[in-house]
């Protein structure tokens, strides 16, 4: 049996985290205690291999990013932390590997694999172009040719994954129960841990679920069909829920791209800003789809300079309430009107988790710190939805999802290179842009319907324009009050 609390040390795990986030140490100590505990033996012992391997010498930023590697759930976690700017940049270099890693699955068993699911490729008419490209956290690419001259990849599960990957899944729903069991001997708030575990975890086993993946990916391409600059992965009509057949993109990572000055990693900046928050969120239609997952590794910039989007696995859909609930919350913080975003939170949240005696006042304290920045952004969001986590506000996994994206691509934007300003620049850009043109319908509209991109409403529009003397004060002296 090994003894994960002996050789997991907090001092060590203090080391490679921010000098502000340092007092986590403890709980995530008891975190990956209770998580490679419960992995078999077998893979317990593998973990350690994996540790051995590595040089005497090597960091403990290496360690981590090796063991992160060596279980996929962690694996698909460190994607997620990868461009987080809070970070060490030393650890987010180790955590940047693994959005796409070298192939280690033999060629042997890609053969076996693609037989059993297709059939003889003869017959598909199509012929492999071995050594594999890449691997991922569940599934390695494999080009191919077909007879027609398409170039294409299958994208194929790994062996054992699913089972693999379930019970990790699960271990971390464990992990959810032992925060909450031990939340104040660890020192972290009360806040439903485990079914916040147990909504995120539905949400990654669509990892496995390649014939849900290859539906978002019919969905994407016909969402994206009329932009030039966009290009989605094509459909080859042979696939399998453990295959899937599609385009081959030519194209390097966008954070790997040598781009020619400021103005074009801005111009990549504000292209993926406005592909996968600001075209979404401004959808016209009923349910917009979200990437859910857009690490660096899924974002390609191809040899034609098109922003190619890859891995549709954790797509999501954002409904109507939703996203009217979003513009409201950013229309009250423009006109700092505290209860329209509590109103927003109740929309956005699980049914009884805005308890407004505690909730007011973190937003009143989030709108004074806007008071003294100026106009909301991208990363006062953030934080506003993480302050009301803190304070026992509990969303779903659609809506971490969609904050897991908006702190991903705020991180891809800055390691691009381009100001980060560029963000708020695009919405606020995309949302005016819209307005303009609904102008000449609201004249038509009944003052509550909402039935725009921007899901404002003429009463919205009123009652923002009365509020905006009152707010410009508000920002003056918070401005002034700075200086």
């Amino acid at each position: 049996m090994i003894d994960w609390n002996i050789l997991i040390d907090e001092a060590d795990i203090a080391s490679v985290l921010p000098e502000a986030y340092a007092h986590y140490r403890r709980p995530i100590k008891r975190a990956l205690t209770v998580f490679l505990a419960g992995l078999s033996t077998a893979q317990q012992e593998a973990v350690l291999a994996d540790q051995a391997m590595l040089p005497a010498t090597a960091t403990l930023f290496k360690r981590v990013g090796q063991l992160v590697r060596s279980c996929p759930a962690l694996h698909k976690l460190g994607q997620t932390l990868a461009r987080d700017r809070r970070l060490l940049p030393a650890l987010r270099i180790q955590l940047q590997r693994l959005e796409s890693l070298p192939p280690s699955i033999p060629l042997s068993v890609i053969g076996d694999t693609l037989s059993r699911e297709l059939g003889p490729l003869e017959r598909l008419g199509v012929s492999l172009h071995l050594p594999a490209l890449a691997e991922a956290s569940v599934a390695v690419v494999v080009p191919f040719r077909a007879n027609g001259g398409e170039d294409g990849v299958f994208k194929i599960l790994k062996p054992g994954i699913e089972e693999r990957l379930t019970h990790e899944l699960s271990l971390l729903e464990r992990v959810g129960t032992c925060l909450d069991e031990e939340c104040e001997a660890l020192g972290v708030p009360r806040l439903d841990y485990r079914d916040t575990a147990a909504g995120l975890v539905e949400r990654l086993r669509h990892e496995i679920r390649l014939d849900i993946e290859q539906c978002h990916l019919a969905a994407a391409g016909a969402t994206y069909a009329n932009d030039p600059r966009i290009q989605i992965p094509a459909l080859f009509p042979f696939c399998t829920p453990r295959v899937t057949a599609m385009e081959r993109v030519h194209g390097v990572k966008v954070t790997d791209h040598g781009f020619d000055g400021d103005q074009e990693r801005r111009a990549c900046a504000e292209l993926l800003v406005g592909s996968l928050i600001a075209r979404p969120i401004l959808s016209v239609g009923d349910a917009a789809l979200f990437h859910g997952d857009p690490h660096a590794g899924n974002l390609l910039f191809t040899q034609d300079r098109r922003l190619a989007i890859l891995d549709w696995s954790l797509a999501t859909t954002l409904d109507e309430p939703r996203r009217v609930a979003f513009v409201q919350l950013a229309l009250g913080a423009v006109t700092l009107d505290a209860a329209r975003i509590a109103e927003a939170f109740v929309a956005l949240s699980e049914p009884g988790s805005v308890h407004l005696p505690t909730v007011m006042p973190m937003i009143d304290a989030a709108l004074g710190r806007l008071r003294q920045i100026g106009l909301p952004g991208l990363l006062w969001l953030i934080d506003l939805l993480d302050s009301a986590v803190q304070v026992g506000v509990r969303f779903d996994a659609t809506m971490l999802l969609m904050r897991k994206m908006l702190l991903t691509l705020e991180g891809i934007v800055a390691d691009l290179g381009a100001d980060r300003s560029c963000i708020d620049t695009v919405m606020l850009g995309d949302f005016f842009a819209r307005i303009a043109f609904e102008w000449p319908y609201r004249w038509l509209s009944l003052p509550h319907s909402r039935a725009f991109a921007t899901r404002l409403s003429n009463a919205d529009l009123a009652g923002a324009m009365m509020r905006m003397p009152q707010a410009a004060m508000r920002y003056w002296l918070g401005l002034a009050a700075r200086r």
